[in-house]
């Protein structure tokens, strides 16, 4: 077994004196061989009766630290700067946590890897009780574990690294760009052979909104910039409305004419939803997880995606169920279909979907009181296609004429 070799002969200590290390203390207590605590700060008050000890008088070869604290990130720096390895000589505590359990309880490990959507999809999977009786969840962010990653933490990458080494399960996406194929395939080499890899058909979605089909996160005018992010103000741009300042067209203007139901040419609509489609049909040819069929039959009787990268629930519940199908785990599905997912979409932008869009596609389950979710700086909204309308068009123009002001050469 891993973790009895992973802890003989160790003492172990923990890294952290608050509430988690106080927690992980009483829950192992009895069975690890937990001598005494550690913590940042010089002078702290230790966990019950176990014995201080700082860091320089531990003997690292001898010691396992497990890191029991919200600032991990900043601890295993300095322990990595003063010589100790991770997953060697100190680990984080919520993965010892897991794979004591997995080897305890004889559960398999499941180590996914991707953006939202499959984050989503664990947060699911972690909600079903009788599914969690079978495995451990392990998610990481590609955009910090793979090497194409804009957020790339090479300490993050390890942890991934390390757990997939005993995964039994590696769920990732099947279509990537070429840029992450690369960090796809570095994580893949790191899995055992006995390690099953599982192919999630994902894509962009993008027969709702023909007034956005320029390349995903295009970078536009009218971005709010944070470190390392670039968030544009609402979920995706609106090529439709941008276009239309640039123009000159009042924002009276542009609202008067694209909310006519025709406002749209009905072939334009149809052309970009079949191509949608097609791009569904040959991302399922590559994957393990199909969902072509559920999307061709029922896209226009409820709603399928919030904007054209994130699904809402009915697409989110779809995709959870055919892992569990995959997985031969169909005893769980009936507690899939009584468990609350919504919260799980609350900060969730909703992008409007034009009444001409709407009426081309047959979208049964619109109307002009259709409500969407709008998230600005995380104040929550419900509002009409119309009132959307009106913010984003007030956002957009107050933008214009800040860049016009701005010291910056036109078009850049």
């Amino acid at each position: 077994m891993f973790l009895k070799k992973f802890i003989e002969g160790k003492s172990i200590i923990l890294y952290g004196t608050g509430n988690t290390g106080k927690e992980f203390y009483d829950k192992y207590k009895d069975v690890l061989n937990i001598v005494g605590c550690t913590c940042s700060e010089k002078n702290f008050n230790p966990i019950d009766s176990l014995t201080p000890i700082s860091c320089n008088d531990m003997d690292k070869e001898n010691t396992l630290l497990i890191i029991c604290s919200i600032y991990y990130d900043e601890i295993r720096k300095n322990l990595i700067l003063s010589g100790w390895s991770q997953n060697v000589n100190f680990i984080r505590w919520d993965i010892f946590d897991k794979l004591y359990q997995a080897e305890e309880n004889e559960r398999q490990i499941i180590v996914a890897v991707g953006q939202c959507e499959i984050r989503e999809m664990c947060e699911v999977f972690e909600k079903i009780k009788s599914f969690m009786q079978k495995y451990e969840v392990f998610y990481f962010d590609e955009r910090k574990v793979c090497s194409h990653g804009d957020k790339f933490d090479l300490i993050e990458n390890y942890d991934c690294c390390f757990i997939l080494e005993k995964a039994h399960l590696f769920i990732r996406p099947s279509v990537m760009t070429p840029k992450s194929v690369c960090g796809f395939d570095y994580l893949q080499q790191k899995i055992n052979i006995f390690c099953k890899v599982i192919k999630i058909s994902l894509f962009i979605f993008d027969s709702y909104w023909p007034q956005d089909i320029a390349k995903e996160r295009e970078i536009n005018k009218y971005y709010l910039i944070k470190p390392n992010t670039k968030l544009s103000a609402f979920v995706e741009n609106d090529r439709i409305i941008t276009s239309m300042l640039d123009e000159g067209l009042s924002n009276v203007q542009i609202k008067e004419t694209i909310i006519k139901d025709n406002f749209f040419e009905k072939q334009v609509v149809l052309d970009n939803h079949k191509l949608t489609l097609k791009r569904i049909r040959l991302s399922d040819k590559i994957s393990d997880i199909k969902i072509y069929d559920y999307v061709e039959q029922n896209y226009n009787h409820k709603k399928l995606f919030c904007d054209r990268g994130h699904f809402n629930e009915n697409m989110l519940r779809k995709y959870v169920k055919n892992i569990l199908i995959y997985l031969n785990a169909t005893d769980c599905i009936n507690e899939l279909s009584t468990i609350k997912i919504s919260n799980i979409f609350l900060k969730v932008n909703e992008l409007p979907i034009y009444p001409s869009t709407s009426k081309i596609l047959g979208l049964e389950w619109i109307d002009k009181n259709t409500l969407y979710r709008m998230n600005i700086n995380n104040a929550i909204k419900k509002v009409t296609f119309d009132e959307y309308i009106d913010i984003m068009l007030e956002y957009y123009s107050l933008s214009k004429k800040i860049v016009n002001m701005c010291y910056l050469q036109k078009n850049i």
